[in-house]
């Protein structure tokens, strides 16, 4: 005869499989949560900047990915915001830069510890602090840079690499440190300025340097028609006149004898290494060519630049320059 199990046998067999039914159900649902949770990527094929200012809050974070096409709606937003929130992570401030196709969780882990990727920043030929600090405040996230008249001789032009976050304090260090590398003083950095103003032949810049090296040995006016546009507010002025050689600043140097108290612009190297390694000269004067070439006529004597400043200026009327 067939033996039969006792019913509580049957039952107990009967949990046992629905427990390991369940068990099997429960590693199965944990094995795809994981599968997805690893292998959920970003949908941009190529790599996008993302700009996070601080208190930027998760909803607006997944707002600008979805923005940018780098997260898709749906079951992606969804793991991402699960993943975020199970890290208990916040949104630090800073640009990020999202590779192709790149996993969530690698990206969530990116913006929780705040890996920023620099962004790289030129800094130009200036002519004043107000130009450099608008420039600032509208390319880093901060919108309080504020540099000063008396440190404007401490910024070099070159092309840096910042973070977007970097504060003011900071900026000014590493632009503090750079000087300090480069080993040049604020005179030379002021002579330099009116140099660079002067003309973009570089060949020529050497020679103007010694112009000015001269007048200031011998404690002549520079007489500079950069430092008297500077002084006038308008870097346009094809001519000057004596109404603006009459403008009381102490950027001009028509009216006080010596450098003007700053620079009048950030100067090139180029221009720099023209006032460091001017040549010895005897030339105290010089004006712009009149073959309206960008280069200039020197001139030893008064005389001679008379007659130099007086075919200038027929080449002026010749062109209706007024």
């Amino acid at each position: 005869m067939e033996r039969r199990l006792p019913a509580s046998r049957k039952i107990m067999k009967k949990r046992t499989k629905i427990i390991l039914a369940v068990i099997v159900t429960i590693v199965a649902i944990v094995a795809i949560i994981s599968i997805l949770l690893l292998t959920a990527k970003t949908t941009n094929a190529e790599p996008h900047r993302i700009f996070l200012p601080e208190g930027t809050s998760q909803e607006a974070l997944v707002d600008t990915l979805h923005a940018q096409g780098i997260l898709e709606e749906g079951l992606n937003t969804k793991i991402f915001n699960f993943q975020f929130s199970i890290l208990n992570s916040k949104v630090r401030p800073g640009s990020y830069i999202i590779d192709p196709h790149m996993s969530e969780l690698t990206l969530v882990r990116r913006l929780r510890n705040g890996q920023q990727s620099p962004i790289r920043l030129t800094i130009g030929k200036f002519r004043t602090p107000e130009q450099l600090n608008n420039y600032l405040n509208g390319k880093l996230m901060h919108n309080d840079f504020n540099i000063p008249l008396d440190s404007f001789h401490l910024i070099r032009p070159n092309t840096y690499e910042f973070y977007w976050t970097i504060t003011p304090e900071q900026f000014m260090k590493k632009m503090e440190k750079e000087y300090e590398r480069k080993k040049v003083d604020k005179e030379t950095i002021i002579l330099a300025s009116i140099v660079e103003e002067e003309t973009n032949h570089n060949p020529e810049k050497p020679l103007i340097a010694s112009v000015y090296l001269n007048r200031l040995k011998r404690n002549i006016p520079l007489q500079a028609d950069p430092t008297v546009k500077y002084a006038v507010g308008d870097f346009t002025l094809q001519r000057i006149l004596n109404r603006h050689l009459a403008v009381e600043s102490s950027f001009n140097t028509y009216l006080h004898t010596g450098l003007p108290p700053a620079p009048i612009c950030l100067p090139s190297d180029a221009s720099v290494d023209a006032v460091l390694n001017a040549p010895e000269t005897d030339y105290l004067f010089f004006c712009a060519s009149d073959q309206m070439d960008g280069t200039h006529r020197f001139a030893t004597t008064l005389a001679e630049h008379n007659r130099n400043a007086a075919a200038f200026h027929r080449a002026l009327n010749a062109r209706g320059i007024k």
